[in-house]
């Protein structure tokens, strides 16, 4: 017999649900595209300090300093689809946090001593502080493991019972769920592959080629190491999602194989353009079948979520609604003021590098 779902809040949803899932996915693009340069930026330019060579070093001169802003664009961009989350999922999402409360606390915490050593680590100067770069990747990367842990605990109705007797003050990870490391290590790998493809086109864009050529073998390396992480996630998906998705004719499953097929050859045409002697604009097409292979994971992503919570019954196209335009205007403004302001940063972060380039 499948567990009792959680009761929803008994307010209307102040938009249709479609709507709602629709702002979801585009808030949520925007905060994963800030997460992977923060995150996944911080991850390559500690390991390039590490190595130590000029060309590395240059590399943090010039780039370490988008990262705090990239970092505080990350938690920021990140309100608007929690609360999306809250609308529409609230009663999953928070019933897990509080299971695994303290994991789930720990996130302020880790975010701040990540926050506090990425500033030493792109403030030192000609001698860059390569542990406070690299504790403050591991730290940052743990902020991920803590949202991987309530993600997957919010789609287990069925564990719920056992994890609260497991431990009835919140202490207790979901890492024996068969999908928690997986889908971390899948999270970590393409962090590091979407920072590498900026690392690139940065590179191609300012013509600095050994920026080009680690950029994408920064992406090489962690797309062929989905070949072990994406297999072992699908294959440890419950039933309920992992039939549809073999199925060949869902949606879920024609975004599966297309987000892998553009995956896939975005990774074929970055071999080349990596290697000695190749042009910029071979940056270009791979990062565009990378950013469509992408943008089909973040919808698989969404119909996953469907899938798993709909074999306990729950769908979230049903859930009632009533138009609140004054909110949704009010909304629409304040994203459109953010946009702007990340654009204005972008170009005085700009500026200022071309500024320090000029002898």
């Amino acid at each position: 017999m499948p567990p009792p779902l959680p009761v929803p809040d008994p307010l209307f949803l102040p938009l249709p649900p479609g709507v709602l899932k629709a702002l979801l996915t585009a808030t949520f693009t925007l905060h994963l595209m800030a997460v992977n340069l923060a995150v996944g930026g911080t991850i390559l330019l500690a390991c390039h300090a590490m190595l130590g060579r000029s060309q590395d070093r240059e590399l943090l001169r010039r780039l370490g300093p988008i990262l705090p802003p990239a970092l505080t664009f990350t938690i920021t961009l990140g309100v608007a689809p929690l609360l999306f989350l809250q609308l529409l999922y609230g009663q999953f999402f928070y019933t897990a946090s509080v299971l695994s409360a303290f994991p789930w606390l720990s996130v302020i915490f880790l975010l701040m001593g990540g926050y506090v050593l990425l500033y030493r680590f792109v403030g030192g100067g000609e001698k860059p502080r390569t542990f406070s770069g690299l504790l403050s990747a591991l730290l940052l990367a743990g902020v991920g493991l803590m949202l991987v842990n309530v993600s997957t605990l919010s789609l287990r109705l069925d564990a719920w019972a056992a994890h609260a007797a497991a431990s009835v003050h919140g202490l207790r990870m979901n890492h024996t769920d068969p999908t928690f490391w997986p889908r971390y290590l899948h999270m970590v790998a393409s962090m590091v592959a979407v920072a590498g493809l900026f690392l690139a086109a940065w590179g191609a864009w300012r013509k600095v080629f050994f920026a080009q050529s680690a950029g994408l073998r920064w992406f090489i390396g962690a797309t062929l190491s989905q070949l072990a992480w994406g297999p072992w996630l699908l294959l440890k998906q419950p039933a309920a999602v992992l039939d549809p998705l073999l199925a060949g004719t869902s949606g879920a499953s024609l975004l599966l194989w297309g987000s892998l097929a553009c995956g896939f050859l975005a990774l074929f045409m970055a071999i080349p353009a990596s290697q000695e002697g190749a042009q910029p604009k071979a940056v270009w097409p791979p990062l565009g079948l990378a950013g469509v292979s992408v943008l089909g994971m973040i919808l698989l992503r969404d119909k996953i979520r469907d899938l798993a919570l709909g074999a306990f019954g729950f769908q979230v196209q049903t859930l009632p609604h009533r138009t609140d335009w004054f909110s949704t205007g009010l909304f629409a403004l304040s994203l459109a003021g953010l946009v702007a302001l990340l654009v204005l940063l972008l170009r005085w972060a700009n500026q200022s590098v071309q500024g320090e380039e000029r002898p």
